[in-house]
């Protein structure tokens, strides 16, 4: 393989993924000698491009020199007859029928030359059912055929999925790497918040700052810090919020609360620690424990979210304890 490089689709321009090239090198060496696994479970932080490293192997290993998968605009939509993505519907786990069909898929023979590849994105969707059964393709694998499992949280996939598929991390972006492949993309934009919201994913960080989000979520600060003060309810501002993808509020709770915990333990000193600190000793060590409890509250929730729950329901309920700042005292 003379070049690599892993171009993803924005709509207008196609862009290159350098940070994920010198995985995508490794795993083309892997493929001219004959080492890369039948069965490949990539994983690492939402938004650094896991699906195009997939859809790019996908496309090495069938032989194309075009596109064989659009993995960011349409999971489930293959571009070449030996290929067969699996993906769940919008708001629904994959289930063991899906699997049942990618097997029968696998058992057949190839269309001209090449491989047979199945991929599963994300991995984590499926059923336990669905899990079950793909146990038996992984454990007794077809000559010449792969399937690639990409997943944010392979900690929800069974272990015995995971013990029978090597692992492939993809690396964290560098912060000023990501920073100037987006600054790339658009200049004259505040690409620190929107890396900051996005968990350093910048595919994720460019998604939100194009649907606004980023500008949005300076008002949801304000929110936030009206209710600690008691000047609004959870009610009022879960009212506000309840056009916001359920994954957002999840994870702009999650990264507030755990930046507030630090400031409350902090060496230095902040505003947030400075009141902290005059607190009674067991007030402090409530609000600490409660901290890490509406951690433990949001991602539960997180986990769920892709069954398109009453979001301003559950983001009522998470907000009750901003209701007063974590105060044991509700």
């Amino acid at each position: 393989m003379q070049s690599v490089s892993l171009p993803v689709s924005d709509g207008v321009n196609r862009t290159r993924l350098p940070w994920l090239e010198p995985a995508a090198a490794e795993l083309a060496v892997q493929i001219d000698t004959g080492q890369l696994a039948h069965a490949l479970l990539i994983h690492g932080q939402r938004g650094i491009g896991k699906r195009r490293l997939a859809a790019w192997l996908a496309q090495a290993l069938l032989g194309s020199d075009r596109p064989v998968w659009p993995a960011e605009s349409a999971p489930e939509t293959t571009l070449h007859a030996n290929l067969h993505p699996a993906a769940p519907e919008t708001g629904k786990l994959l289930p063991v029928e899906r699997i049942r069909e990618l097997i029968v898929f696998m058992q057949l023979s190839t269309y001209g030359s090449g491989a047979r590849v199945a991929a599963i994105c994300p991995a984590e969707s499926m059923t336990r059912s669905a899990a079950n059964s793909l146990l038996k393709i992984l454990e007794e694998p077809q000559p010449d055929s792969y399937i690639l499992l990409v997943a944010d949280d392979p900690a929800q996939l069974p272990a015995t999925i995971i013990s029978r598929c090597r692992l492939l991390r993809s690396p964290a972006v560098p912060r000023e790497t990501a920073l100037a492949w987006l600054s790339e993309q658009e200049s004259g934009v505040n690409w620190e918040n929107a890396l900051r919201l996005a968990g350093g994913g910048p595919l994720t960080a460019r998604q939100l700052h194009g649907e606004g989000l980023d500008e949005r979520a300076r008002a949801m600060s304000s929110q936030l810090a009206r209710l600690e003060r008691r000047a609004t309810t959870p009610l009022e501002v879960a009212r506000s919020w309840k056009d916001l993808p359920m994954r957002f509020c999840c994870d702009f709770l999650f990264r507030c609360a755990f930046r507030r915990i630090q400031d409350w333990t902090a060496s230095g000193k902040n505003a947030y620690k400075q009141r902290f600190s005059v607190l009674p000793a067991d007030t402090r060590e409530k609000m600490i424990r409660q901290g890490f409890v509406h951690l433990d509250t949001v991602m539960d929730c997180r986990r769920i979210e892709r069954f398109n729950p009453n979001t301003e329901l559950a983001v009522t309920v998470l907000l009750k304890d901003w209701y007063g700042g974590f105060s044991a005292r509700r």
